[in-house]
């Protein structure tokens, strides 16, 4: 992503689902996980749409394995990450290929008859593997407020985000401002 932003084309949806399913499925812990899922995929309607129940346990170990990945990332330690990517990868490899959507031509980065599961796993494993090999992997990060654990992606040009929202920012800045 040389002189892009981060955040540019379609192939990045894989990276900001991965994030999706970090902070809205698998660290929430819901009882009933499948809405959360079918909102986070409804990126994708007709994955949302093709989700079953009997999909969400599968969902969720993918979430978790992407919430492994994130916090190796966040702190440096790329190898293990790399790791784990190369793992997903392995068993849900990328397919890539064009598909006429929408009136124009589209990359895919999954076969164009895989399941939801091996479908985002192929998609969201091949888009954190795309931010490491672009030498991004640094913008990924852990909210730094306390009981806050949610993860992000840094998108500022200075790479100098360390919270999850503003709003946990304006928490930290005010509690060190009573404090102060």
């Amino acid at each position: 992503m040389t002189g892009q932003a981060l955040i540019a084309s379609e192939s990045d949806v894989g990276l900001l689902t991965s994030v999706a399913l970090i902070n809205d499925v698998y660290l929430p812990k819901s009882p009933e996980p499948i809405d959360a899922l079918r909102r986070v995929l409804s990126v994708d309607p007709p994955s949302a749409k093709r989700l079953t129940p009997d999909d969400v346990p599968a969902m969720i170990e993918l979430a978790g394995r992407l919430d492994e990945i994130c916090r190796l990332l966040a702190i440096g330690d790329v190898d293990a990450a790399c790791a784990l990517v190369n793992t997903l990868l392995a068993r849900h490899s990328a397919h890539p290929h064009l598909a006429f959507e929408d009136g124009r031509w589209q990359l895919h980065h999954h076969p164009h008859d895989a399941a939801v599961v091996p479908m985002w796993t192929a998609i969201t494993a091949d888009a954190l593997a795309r931010l490491v090999g672009d030498a991004q992997h640094d913008r990924v990060g852990v909210c730094a407020a306390d009981h806050c654990d949610l993860v992000f992606v840094d998108t500022s040009k200075n790479r100098s985000r360390r919270f999850c929202s503003t709003t946990c920012q304006n928490r930290v800045k005010a509690a060190a401002f009573r404090q102060g």
